[in-house]
């Protein structure tokens, strides 16, 4: 299982009700506030779900649990990101990051647009992973092309979706990875 984990952990040096912003910019962004575990000085959200992790472009919406601890000016966050069902790119984690980063330029300044800065993120990440999907398309012509003359010789035609899907992932998930390699010299 794939899993993303970040943890941080600030000072928000001008007194402000930092539960109500906290809650106020999750729910915001689509995330639910688990009540049934909250205290005064934690809160947790939760948002997708492993069935939607499957389907989702925005990983924003992957299933992922968030829980916050306030205490005085101090904020400490754990978020777990379950991206199961998904290759994570260097552009979805991009994409956490500034969404985690945002979190807290909105606790020090209540007035930054976190909407606005998420929106266009999001957007950036989604177009710059258009081109996996390239990738995906021609492993999975690498894959089908043999997987089709299988299938024609053995008459098992499910070979063929077998050979493409399979292509398509493999080849997809090492580009994946060589960019992650890339960006991590």
């Amino acid at each position: 299982m794939t899993a993303i984990k970040k943890t941080i952990a600030f000072l928000v040096s001008e007194p402000t009700d930092l539960r109500e912003l906290t809650i106020e910019y999750f729910k915001k962004s689509g995330f639910k506030h688990n009540d049934k575990n909250t205290t005064d000085r934690k809160i947790i959200f939760r948002r997708g779900s492993i069935t939607s992790n499957m389907w989702t472009f925005n990983p924003l919406n992957w299933k992922s649990e968030i829980d916050i601890e306030i205490n005085g000016h101090e904020v400490n966050a754990n978020f777990n990101i379950n991206a199961a069902g998904q290759i994570p790119t260097n552009n979805d984690e991009l994409l956490w990051e500034t969404f985690i980063d945002n979190y807290q330029k909105y606790l020090r300044d209540s007035n930054f647009d976190f909407l606005t800065e998420n929106s266009k993120t999001l957007k950036t990440t989604k177009n710059k992973n258009l081109k996996y999907l390239g990738w995906a398309a021609l492993g999975g012509l690498i894959g089908g092309i043999p997987a089709g003359l299988i299938a024609y010789w053995t008459g098992i035609n499910t070979v063929v979706s077998i050979g493409a899907a399979g292509g398509a992932i493999a080849l997809l998930t090492k580009k994946i990875n060589d960019d992650k390699k890339k960006n991590a010299l």
